[in-house]
C-alpha cells in the first residue's frame, strides 16, 4: 500500500490520506477548518455546486470516496 493512500486521523473526526489532502489543497479547501467529517463533506458538495463538474472531476471523485467511507465505517447497520 502506498503511504499517500493510507488514511490517517487528521482532526478530531476527520480521516484523510495524504493524496486526499493534496486534492483538497488544489481546490483551496482546508480540512483543518472543519470540526467534523460531515461538515467537510457538506462543504465539498457545496463547492462542487459552484464549479463546472468537468473542471472538478478529481474533487467529485474524492467526495464520492469520502462519502462511501463515511457510510461504510460510520453508519450503524
Amino acid at each position: 500500500m502506498n503511504n499517500d493512500t493510507l488514511v490517517k486521523k487528521r482532526n478530531s473526526d476527520i480521516y484523510l490520506s495524504d493524496s486526499d489532502i493534496n486534492i483538497l489543497k488544489k481546490y483551496k479547501i482546508d480540512y483543518l477548518n472543519y470540526h467534523s467529517f460531515k461538515e467537510l463533506l457538506f462543504s465539498i458538495d457545496e463547492y462542487l455546486d459552484l464549479l463546472d463538474t468537468a473542471d472538478a472531476l478529481e474533487l467529485e471523485d474524492l467526495l464520492i470516496k469520502l462519502s462511501e467511507y463515511n457510510y461504510y465505517f460510520r453508519t450503524n447497520k
